[in-house]
């Protein structure tokens, strides 16, 4: 008869405490230490995003210059990526500058695009009555914004584009050794799983990173050629908007383009705008969102696109910048986990038959 003593949870509770007290004790240090680097999580997922995105330009770049290869490809990517959106943002500021110490003038041209619709009379009314509301409760309130607030979050943001950039340059040069030292601490008995996992999970991460963030970084670049040719007087802020908006398959680029399309209507007309809504499609549609992206991800990753997109918007609305690359990667992930799992399976099976 086995010692009941020996058995019931208290004694295992009893027998294995202190290994039970270092493991509490290392979970409470890694949560306080998770707690610590939070502000700079967004950093730290962006130098991840940015390492997955620069990998395959180091890999070029080490054929002809080794030592010089983990600056070429963080630079190449980087540059790009935040001289656009960096542009993009001081204009941002600017427009909301001109915007508050011009606010009669904005409100007359909203009021006169409005009398150009023809609308039914109740129907102007109350248009005219939503904007007039809107730019009196809305101006007040960005004047009494607490410049101190926003000074630490400009700062705040700053420090985790540097923490990015250090980051994706350091995974460049020593990722492949931090992935070997993490498979030697890996048990024995799941190390076959752990290496099918690893293998579909880098394979998908880079489809859906490389896809989007090339993807992204060409239209951007493009849109601003597009919009400077067609006399947009805030280029640098609408490419910005466009890089930033192309990351998200499929949806929101057309939330810059459809705006501008409506814009240049009430300003210039019909045919002005049409042509340019085809320029748009032929150049930032069609090509990336139809024939580049899908390509990519579809390719490597053979993840539906739906399932990008909600994960892309998900873990915006949830987690802000690093929600949205933290989605994917979680969705990343659980794919991977399932595809390892099956592979194993069907290992399994094919070796029970040849056993027969």
């Amino acid at each position: 008869m086995p010692n009941s003593q020996l058995t019931d949870g208290v004694s295992v509770l009893i027998k294995h405490k202190w290994k039970i007290v270092v493991a509490v004790s290392l979970f409470l240090v890694a949560a306080l230490f998770i707690n610590i680097i939070f502000p700079l999580l967004d950093g730290i997922i962006m130098g991840v995003v940015l390492a997955y995105v620069a990998r395959p330009l180091k890999n070029i770049f080490e054929r002809h210059v080794p030592r010089l290869s983990p600056y070429l490809a963080t630079s190449t990517i980087v540059l790009p990526i935040f001289l656009i959106i960096g542009l993009g943002v001081i204009e941002f500021f600017n427009t909301i500058i001109w915007t508050i110490q011009n606010q009669d003038y904005v409100i007359g041209v909203l009021l006169r695009n409005v009398e150009r619709l023809n609308l039914p009379a109740f129907a102007r009314s109350r248009v005219i009555d939503i904007i007039t509301n809107f730019t009196s409760y809305l101006m007040p309130i960005v004047k009494q914004l607490p410049v101190g607030t926003i000074a630490k979050e400009i700062a705040i943001l700053l420090i985790n584009i540097v923490i990015a950039v250090v980051l994706c340059y350091y995974l460049l040069v020593d990722g492949a050794r931090l992935v070997d030292k993490i498979n030697e601490i890996i048990p024995d008995d799941i190390k076959d799983f752990s290496g099918k996992f690893m293998k579909h999970f880098d394979s998908i991460l880079s489809a859906i990173f490389i896809g989007n963030i090339y993807n992204a970084i060409g239209v951007g670049i493009l849109s601003l050629i597009v919009f400077w040719a067609f006399g947009f007087s805030d280029v640098l802020m609408l490419s910005a908007l466009m890089l930033i908006a192309s990351i998200v398959p499929f949806l929101a680029g057309w939330m810059v383009i459809v705006p501008l399309v409506i814009y240049r209507y009430f300003e210039l007309g019909t045919q002005s705008a049409l042509i340019f809504f085809v320029v748009c499609l032929l150049v930032l549609i069609i090509p990336p969102e139809i024939l580049i992206r899908p390509y990519i991800i579809q390719s490597r990753s053979n993840i539906h696109p739906m399932l990008i997109i909600i994960a892309f918007l998900g873990g915006a609305l949830v987690g802000g910048i690093a929600g949205f690359f933290i989605a994917p990667i979680l969705l990343g992930a659980i794919v991977a986990a399932y595809r390892a799992n099956d592979e194993l399976k069907k290992e399994a099976s094919t070796n029970s038959i040849k056993d027969i």
